[in-house]
């Protein structure tokens, strides 16, 4: 079921498990970091949590999309390089699409997958076996566990919200003085309050 209005009554794609079969379940996020489905069908379901709709023509509607990501990729970006092309003019793109949503991840959620998924077995890749789609498929997984598990279901103002909320409750690190060890080696400070930012770079 999906409930989209504006407002505070916008709500995200809301699961019914008596419905329906979860297309985020860990046994499908398993499958996709396996390279057991199509590389469209990453895409594809990472659109639709977005909020990217598909109408009868093939379209993609962009009425639902998380707003900051909304204002950067009007149309639904390729994330994974389905064309399986990586020189740098046709990568590039593909690239900095993931980057962003890869970034979109709160340092809270980074380790989901690893989380998720180690109990039925997922231990990871060999770096020496590490593929550019390999690593782009397992980060949209982290990024669709982050969603199922944190904003699928809640209306856009309780995710801000929360948001709002856990800023608060964030403590900036200290100034790093001169008389630290993290300095450098002419003695200036290697960390300024005013540069700290939040870590990650929400859609909303």
């Amino acid at each position: 079921e999906q409930r989209r209005h504006g407002g505070a009554e916008f709500f995200l794609d809301v699961f019914d498990p008596e419905e329906e079969e979860d297309e985020l379940s860990n046994e499908r996020m398993l499958e996709h970091i396996m390279s057991e489905t199509l590389d469209q069908e990453v895409n594809d379901v990472v659109w639709r949590c977005l909020g990217y709709a598909q109408d009868a023509s093939g379209e993609w509607n962009n009425d639902a999309v998380f707003p900051k990501w909304r204002d950067k990729y009007p149309s639904p970006p390729d994330l994974i390089g389905v064309q399986r092309n990586y020189t740098y003019s046709i990568d590039r793109p593909v690239q900095k699409a993931n980057q962003a949503l890869v970034a979109s991840i709160p340092m809270a959620h980074k380790q989901g997958v690893k989380i998720q998924l180690r109990p039925l077995g997922f231990t990871g890749f060999m770096m020496d076996g590490l593929t550019p789609n390999k690593t782009r498929r397992a980060q949209c997984v982290n990024w669709l566990i982050f969603y199922r598990d944190a904003l699928r279901g809640k209306t856009l103002e309780q995710l801000k919200a929360e948001q709002e909320a856990l800023r608060s409750a964030e403590t900036a690190p200290p100034v790093v003085g001169p008389d630290s060890q993290q300095t450098s080696g002419d003695k200036t400070t290697m960390i300024q309050q005013d540069d700290w930012k939040y870590p990650n770079k929400p859609v909303l």
